[in-house]
Order: structure tokens, then sequence, then C-alpha cells
């Protein structure tokens, strides 16, 4: 865990652990993982993106997937330091509404958008996905890049979202996947040293009926953990190596070579990547 997170995710609960955990590693995460804070997509094992590039691959396809244009309004739950949100609303012309847990990631977003030049159309809150403000159906399209994971309830979160959502609104998330049985006792939880990254990890194929639970249509269900798992992981490795030097002057000796030891764990773990799309019925 990263410096400052206090005490490890067994001694605090789920949601203070993560709490502390990215208001302290935010800006960390996001340099390790190319300005985003999720993975990237490579379209092969020869694809030669970057980090950076594989990261905005990933955000591209989540925005073609939930079908938006100039005038749409789009919530991101669990928004990070917010380049997803800035990238959607410059590709598409939308706007977006981003919520996070950590006021850190609140402000650094908000920060990004003005710099970014879209702070008309990109908004950062702090606010809890289990508990939305907003209005029903007040939203064309909601997205959880690589958050939902995060969240004490997946179905409580995915009811707020489909209650947000327009008829006919569409639903894209990105979730870390249980790929192998849980060993006996676990239920399929990650090990406490990594289960704020990782969370409670699910499989792939209880996800249409935990849709049609929160009132939404499954749309597209795919694995894309080979395309994304092992190549981003490989690409934080060398990021911790090669840059050593300049992330230790930033961030703390004690921040990197945390890192260097959750990396590696996470390689071993052998967890899987998924994309879910639903729809909200009733066009």
């Amino acid at each position: 865990m990263a410096s400052g997170a206090g005490v490890s995710a067994g001694r605090l609960s789920q949601r203070e652990a993560e709490d502390g955990f990215y208001n302290d590693t935010s800006e960390f995460l996001a340099e390790l993982s190319g300005g985003s804070l999720h993975m990237g997509y490579w379209e092969s094992p020869s694809d030669g993106a970057t980090m950076a590039e594989a990261s905005r691959r990933l955000t591209g396809l989540m925005a073609e997937r939930i079908r938006i244009g100039p005038g749409d309004r789009v919530l991101d739950i669990g928004c990070g330091t917010g380049a997803p949100a800035i990238q959607l609303a410059r590709s598409t012309g939308a706007t977006v509404v981003g919520i996070t847990n950590s006021p850190v990631q609140a402000r650094l977003a908000t920060e990004k958008a003005e710099a970014a030049g879209v702070a008309d159309r990109v908004e950062f809150r702090c606010e809890d996905a289990v508990g939305l403000g907003f209005p029903a159906e007040s939203f064309d399209a909601v997205w959880l890049v690589e958050s939902i994971m995060a969240m004490p309830d997946r179905l409580a979160v995915l009811r707020q979202a489909a209650a947000v959502l327009k008829p006919g609104g569409r639903l894209a998330l990105t979730d870390f996947l249980e790929r192998t049985a849980p060993a006996a006792g676990t239920a399929g939880s990650a090990a406490p040293q990594y289960a704020v990254l990782l969370g409670k990890l699910m499989p792939l194929q209880d996800y249409p009926p935990l849709l049609d639970e929160a009132g939404l249509v499954p749309v597209e269900i795919t694995d894309v953990s080979d395309r994304t798992v092992a190549r981003t992981l490989d690409c934080m490795r060398r990021k911790l190596e090669d840059d050593r030097e300049s992330l230790t002057l930033r961030f703390g000796a004690q921040v990197v070579e945390q890192f260097d030891s959750i990396v590696l764990r996470l390689q071993a773990v052998g967890f899987g990547y998924g994309v879910v799309v639903a729809e909200r019925p009733g066009r």
C-alpha cells in the first residue's frame, strides 16, 4: 500500500482503505498508467502502442460503446483524475459529470479540465456512487471505467445507474474478473495486500443476471484480458524500472518500492478484465 494510506485494508473498512489509498496515490497511479487510472488496450501481441496510447485507446473503445454525441449528458462514476472524461468530452462533444469519493481526485480532475479548456462541459464532484443525487432519467449514458470493483455492492451501483439513465440510454463498464475458481474460504476476494486495487473479483458470467436485476438489458459482455492485463502490468514494471530516479524524487522511495511489490503481486494473481455494455429498456 502506498505511503500515507496509514494501515492495511485488513484493519480498515474497504471503503476507508479505498478513500485513503486514492487520496494518497492518485498522481502516482496516473503516472504509471499513462495519464488515466485504467488499463491499456492493445490490438495484438505485435501492437507497439505505448501505455499512454493504449490507455487512450481503451477510453475511446468505451466511448464508442455508449453511442453519444454533442448535447448528450454522461455520468462518469469513479472518474479518477479526469483524463477519460476529458477525452470523452473532446471526442464526442458531450457534457460529462464525473464523481469520485476522493476529494484529491476531484481537485486534480477539475484542474485538468480547466487546463484542457473543457471546464464548461466537464464537471467533477466528490459524491457517493450508491447515493446519487441526480434526478431520474437525467443522463444519456453512464460509464464506470475500472471503478465498479471498488464499490461495496455492484448491484446497488448498477441500480443507481439505471435510475438516472434515460430510456434507451447505455451503461458501459470495465471490471476486474475472477478467471479461476477461488481457493476455499476466499469467496473470490483478492488478497488483502492488493484488495484496494482489485476489490472483490467476480466471474464475467455473473453479469447477465446482475444486469437483469438492476433493470438493464445486456448488449455486450466481453473478456478482453489478453489485450489488457499483462501488457499494462509490464508497462508499469518498465516505468518503475526506467524512471525510478525521477519517480523517487517526485513521490518518495517508499511509494516506489511499495508499488514495485504491488505490481509484482498483481502479475501473480491471474485476474482478468472484462467490458460490459447494457441498455435501459423503454425508448
